[in-house]
């Protein structure tokens, strides 16, 4: 479970237990979880064992964080994130802004 908060707080749980928190400098209103598939580098990336997931909001930043307190900002867009969704078959997330503004990025391994 995620819960966000004005602040721009995002917490990580597995039940009761906190998994990993997250300060942002902006309100986060979309969260998508997303499980990724790029065959054999999974192993090597380690990525099938960790729980991945992209989050945005009112400022239009994007972030990939996952629950082993790893987050990095991964594109930039102008309005705030109205929709935030992954794409599984095509490992890939679509982004829906304020400004009618639809991006569409493919996620590679590295």
């Amino acid at each position: 479970m995620i819960s966000c908060d004005e602040k721009g707080l995002v917490v990580m749980y597995k039940g009761l237990q906190v998994l990993s928190k997250y300060q942002r400098e902006a309100i986060i209103n979309q969260i998508t979880f997303c499980q990724l598939e790029f065959g054999d580098l999974e192993k090597d990336l380690k990525l099938k064992n960790s729980n991945l997931f992209f989050m945005g909001g009112k400022s239009g930043i994007v972030c990939l964080a996952d629950d082993n307190k790893h987050c990095s900002e991964v594109c930039k867009v102008s309005g705030s994130i109205q929709s935030l969704l992954f794409y599984k078959q095509e490992n890939s997330v679509v982004i829906i802004t304020s400004t009618l503004l639809f991006v569409q990025f493919r996620i590679s391994p590295n």
